[in-house]
């Protein structure tokens, strides 16, 4: 297709999964007890918005049926969906995959990596039990290849794991690889259940996703009750949802940054590639300058030792997501190179940029070498 002379392949493209997705993929006794999706009632004319969800009852997101973050969402939703009409072709599509390839063309995108929406959100709570989050994400998985294989070219399927029991997300991430053909296993940057990416525990779920040789793709997801979200202090306070919208994403992949390299995964798992996606990339370079500084000061002391600085464990095996409209991004790209980062447009969430999110890139001041690898080298690689 190229567009304007530039191949491009979008990171993390979003699936607007179907409500009743659990209810037919999910499989063995967990099919009687699918999750379930509430909803706020909007004017007349308007779609019905969901608004959370109970899994095995339990409440998700944290901030639920939060008067002020329904009215947000639906200010932001309306002036999104005023766009462009494919948006209301897409909904009354479902989202299909054919609505998703139409958007694609529409932007110029030549292949995407799809990541869930409701297929993260499930899972975004610490007391789920272990084998009912892990049926949870191989329904999901089932759901994703079967919409992928609308154009299995064009669009590529990253695996879910669930992080409750990392045996299953062992087995999990083994499956969608070598019998659906998964690209990626996307994971989650939170802790779950207080159990940090770098904890002795997680080293068997790191040592496979590295044998298999596709990369972890870390996602926040503004839909949560985990207890260790960046965003969740705020709720229930005036205005939060812009505050914990801001905040959440980077500091999420900040803090999966540092426990990937400054806690030593990395180091153990050279062959591991990392991408850390939809949290921004303006604060990079002062982040890796961070790290190396308090490695440099308090790292002689730890348990477990580093051959190289933080940094450069993130130059050898790592990327990150910039916005299409990032203009804080030039100078972190200016200052690093243009090998560490990817671009997403993010569609179709409400606040992503479609149907103008490769031409507000393309205005980026970037030359012509940054932008090829920005919009394909660099995910072709990863």
């Amino acid at each position: 297709m190229a567009r304007e002379g530039y191949f491009i392949v979008d990171s993390d493209l979003h699936l607007m999964e179907p409500y009743d997705l659990w209810e037919r993929y999910l499989e063995g006794p967990h099919k009687a007890n699918p999750p379930h999706f509430f909803a706020a009632h909007r004017r007349s004319e308007e779609e019905i918005k969901v608004v959370g969800m109970e899994v095995q009852g339990l409440a998700i997101p944290a901030h639920g049926r939060s008067p002020g973050a329904i009215a947000s969402s639906r200010e932001l939703r309306r002036r999104s969906r005023d766009r462009h009409p494919h948006f209301e072709v897409a909904q009354t599509q479902g989202f299909d995959a054919a609505s998703t390839l139409t958007a694609m063309d529409i932007e110029g995108i030549d292949v995407a990596v799809m990541y869930g929406t409701r297929g993260r959100q499930v899972l975004s709570h610490d007391n789920l039990p272990p084998d009912y989050s892990a049926a949870l994400a191989r329904a999901y998985n089932n759901w994703t290849h079967d919409y992928c294989a609308h154009n299995p070219m064009r669009l590529k399927f990253a695996g879910q794991v669930a992080m409750h029991d990392i045996p299953s997300a062992v087995a999990e991430a083994r499956r969608c690889v070598t019998e659906l053909g998964a690209v990626a296993i996307i994971g989650t940057p939170n802790p779950v259940d207080g159990q940090h990416l770098h904890d002795e525990a997680c080293e068997p779920l790191w040592a496979e996703i590295e044998r298999l040789g596709v990369p972890v793709g870390f996602h926040p997801t503004g839909e949560t009750s985990l207890r260790d979200d960046a965003g969740r202090r705020y709720v229930g306070h005036a205005n939060f949802h812009p505050i914990a919208h801001a905040i959440r994403n980077p500091v999420e992949l900040m803090g999966a940054i540092a426990s990937m390299t400054t806690g030593g995964v990395l180091e153990r798992h050279p062959g591991l590639r990392c991408a850390f996606l939809e949290g921004t990339a303006g604060w990079l370079y002062w982040w890796l300058w961070r790290l190396d500084d308090q490695w440099e000061k308090f790292g002689p002391g730890c348990e477990h030792q580093l051959m190289l600085p933080p940094s450069e464990y993130f130059k050898r095996q790592c990327y990150l997501a910039l916005d299409a409209d990032e203009e804080p991004a030039v100078d972190v790209v200016e200052k690093l190179g243009a090998d560490y980062f990817v671009v997403s447009t993010d569609y179709p969430h409400p606040d992503a940029a479609f149907p103008e999110a490769m031409k507000e890139f393309l205005a980026l001041p970037l030359d012509d070498a940054a932008r090829r690898k920005i919009l394909w080298d660099n995910c072709a690689r990863l």
